[in-house]
Parts: structure tokens; C-alpha cells; sequence
């Protein structure tokens, strides 16, 4: 298949989880009190699917679980939906860009994508170099998300 992607709008697609745990044993205290930490300090995991477009819109959701296909099912409808009602045509210019997670390749996901002729372009594995959404990713984590400025594992 030739493709013309000096015309076409990419929207890479992909999700990570939001570290909103601390899990640090020792912390700076004034002299003579005891430096650890008690407990774990726990709040509930935060999940983000979110995409970004090559004109530099981004789409995000927010969930309290894990992803699965049945929430990749319910952004890509939601994401579907608002380009439908923007432009009717949008599946002519543009391409949804997706690692190949299995909830992105799954069987539910796969007839999803058939069944609303969705354009699609799976990367290779651990391409996150070819996929812009992680740079959006890790400036998200160092930002007020971040406020003990924990390290996040991405530059």
C-alpha cells in the first residue's frame, strides 16, 4: 500500500498510568528525629489514555483502572465521534498511530477498528522514539502532576 504521509494527520495513540504513589522509605528530617517513613503512602491509581495529533492537539482521558479493550474501545468511540463531528471526511487525511499493545491488537479491537473504518498504523514493539505521545507523556509526569518531582524514567 502507498502512502502520501506528507499529507496525511498522524494521531498517536497510547496510555500510560500516573504515578501517584510513594513508595519511599526515608526522608530529609531535622536533626535528632527519625528519618523514615512509617507507612506506604498509597492513593488510587490514575490511568491516561491520550492522543496527539501532528497539528499538536491533544485528546486525554483520565480513568481510575487499568486499560483493557473495553476502555480503548470507549476513547477510540469518543475520539471517532468528535472527528465526525468536525469533519465527515477526516478518514480521507488521517491515521490513528498505535503500539502494538494487545489492547490495541486485540480481537475486540481489531473488529472495532473494521467496523468503523478506522485508518490504522501499528509501530513496531518499544518504538518509542517513532511515537510522539511519550514525549508528551514525560513532560506531563515532571509537570504539577509531579510535585515532590520524583523521577518518571523518561527524559
Amino acid at each position: 500500500m502507498n502512502i502520501d504521509l506528507k499529507r496525511k494527520n498522524i494521531i498517536n495513540i497510547d496510555e500510560t498510568w500516573l504515578g501517584m504513589t510513594d513508595f519511599r522509605r526515608m526522608q530529609w528530617q531535622f536533626p535528632g528525629l527519625p528519618n523514615s517513613v512509617a507507612k506506604k503512602q498509597m492513593s488510587p491509581r490514575v490511568s491516561m489514555i491520550a492522543a496527539l495529533d501532528t497539528s499538536g492537539r491533544i485528546h486525554v482521558s483520565l480513568l481510575q483502572s487499568n486499560n483493557n479493550s473495553q476502555t480503548m474501545e470507549i476513547f477510540f468511540t469518543h475520539l471517532i465521534n468528535m472527528l465526525d463531528e468536525k469533519d465527515r471526511y477526516w478518514r480521507k487525511n488521517t491515521i490513528f498511530m498505535c503500539d502494538g499493545a494487545s489492547y490495541h491488537t486485540s480481537e475486540v479491537m481489531r473488529n472495532f477498528y473494521k467496523t468503523n473504518n478506522v485508518p490504522l498504523l501499528f509501530t513496531g514493539p518499544h518504538s518509542y522514539a517513532a511515537s510522539p505521545i511519550e514525549l508528551f507523556f514525560a513532560a506531563f509526569k515532571k509537570g504539577d502532576v509531579n510535585p515532590n518531582k520524583v523521577a518518571t524514567g523518561k527524559q
